[in-house]
């Protein structure tokens, strides 16, 4: 059967996704920006914060990949026309985020424990543990934040996300600058000042997302039902093993920013503002994820199995030819790059085959997002997981392990095999999805049962 480009999907796809690639967009400034105003106090600031916040995403995913157990459930109620079963899903996923962030919050007390078991360098290690310590409280605005918007993405609902972002990124910035250098008469409190400017912002975020939820709600003219222990399980059950990839595949890469820290410090600064500018590109093929989730799922809760196919493949063709254009930017153009930061020459050296490794697995990385999301779409979390587990883990960090320590390549080393391991599993994660969806070029049969 010939190809065709499906140029309906991808219309489709791109109405929701471009707004929703902006608010991930947005959501990543808050970490670019904080590396901007850290940037001016060294190399050992750069360090510091980026192992901090890598510690916290680490720890924080998890939750995130669980309260997104809403997505599949909530579009294909949508699509299925049952607005009110999408209000009653967010109220418990609500509960469910809030559920979830206690056992994370106090997780994040263990971080100096990690970092001595690896042996990152002391004072580096020192000024992350109390960067977490005050970043840890952002753990519950943002999973609340999260139920907010995969509720709002599921029923085609964006503008309240991108105030949320806009308003929660210049939140940031001001005090960013007023409390790492002690400006418009706040006290000068260096590190600490970034995690606290994260976690005012965090909330502000928060508050114009639930207020653009709520307004949904009464717009459906929303009425709560009282507890049910099987949405709350529905949404559970279906976000665990999502939470559980994305710590998979995240994991791996704060291990590698670990083991990079036992390098020294100007290694690791190089190799966190490196993860930082893939992370900034990676956000677009994650907001064409979320999409497809929402997308996927819609078509599924109308009996559109061939449709939901059809958008899948379309949301990876967006993701393959994006990240395409910024493999070669930083594969051309590394200066440039790293001169947003006003990085060190030394960084900037150490940092520049670290940015290749990048831009050789941008299309995979990309791709690998985006069929997750439309997987969940599908109502399908376990199966990426345990993809992940064999692609990263098996794979990837055995590769990554050997050719950093046993060859002597370091933290150059440690990126080719993060590459490996995004091959894999985007190839894998390929496979499985023309598997699932190879029924329905020759007729309709469903691919998931509506709600």
């Amino acid at each position: 059967m010939a190809f065709r480009l499906p140029l309906p999907e991808i219309r489709s796809v791109l109405r929701l996704a471009a707004p929703i690639a902006l608010t991930q967009i947005g959501l990543v400034l808050y970490g670019t920006v904080d590396m901007i105003f850290v940037g001016r106090l060294g190399p050992a600031a750069i360090a510091a914060v980026g192992l901090g916040a890598v510690t916290y995403f680490t720890v924080l995913v998890t939750g995130m990949g669980i309260v997104m157990g809403i997505d599949s459930h909530s579009a294909k109620a949508f699509g299925a026309g049952k607005p009110e079963l999408c209000g009653q899903l967010l109220i418990h996923t609500l509960v469910l985020a809030l559920a979830t962030a206690l056992p994370l919050f106090f997780s994040m007390s263990l971080a100096g424990i990690g970092y001595r078991l690896i042996g990152v360098v002391p004072a580096v290690a020192e000024s992350a543990i109390v960067y977490i310590s005050i970043l840890r409280w952002c753990v519950f605005p943002a999973l609340c934040f999260i139920a907010c918007r995969q509720f709002l993405q599921s029923m085609n609902i964006t503008a309240p996300l991108i105030a949320a972002i806009v308003i929660g990124n210049l939140a940031n910035a001001f005090f960013d600058a007023a409390l790492i250098f002690g400006r418009f008469g706040a006290p000068k409190l260096g590190v600490p000042g970034s995690a606290i400017a994260t976690v005012a912002a965090n909330f502000v975020m928060l508050a114009v997302a639930g207020l653009g939820a709520y307004r949904a709600l009464r717009r459906i003219d929303f009425r709560f039902r009282g507890w049910h222990p099987r949405l709350f399980w529905d949404v559970f059950s279906l976000g665990l093993p999502a939470g559980l990839q994305m710590l998979a595949e995240v994991l791996v890469f704060s291990l590698v920013t670990a083991l990079v820290g036992r390098l020294g410090a100007d290694t690791l600064a190089a190799h966190q503002l490196t993860l930082n500018l893939a992370s900034f590109t990676f956000m677009v093929p994650m907001g064409l994820s979320h999409a497809a989730a929402a997308r996927v799922g819609q078509a599924i809760g109308r009996g559109d199995a061939r449709s939901a196919a059809l958008l899948g493949r379309a949301a990876t063709l967006l993701a393959v030819a994006f990240m395409a254009v910024m493999g070669v930017c930083f594969a051309s153009m590394p200066g440039v790059f790293f001169g947003i930061f006003s990085a060190p020459p030394i960084v900037v050296s150490l940092g520049r085959p670290l940015l290749y490794c990048s831009a050789a697995f941008q299309v995979f990385d990309g791709s690998q997002a985006v069929l997750t999301g439309a997987l969940r779409g599908l109502g399908e979390t376990r199966k990426p997981f345990f993809l992940n587990l064999l692609g990263h883990w098996m794979i990837g960090l055995p590769v990554g392990a050997f050719l950093g320590f046993r060859r002597g390549w370091g933290a150059t080393g440690l990126w080719i095999g993060l590459l490996t391991g995004l091959v894999v599993v985007a190839i894998l994660l390929w496979l499985d999805w023309e598997r699932r969806t190879a029924a329905t070029e020759s007729g309709p049969s469903p691919l998931s049962p509506p709600p």
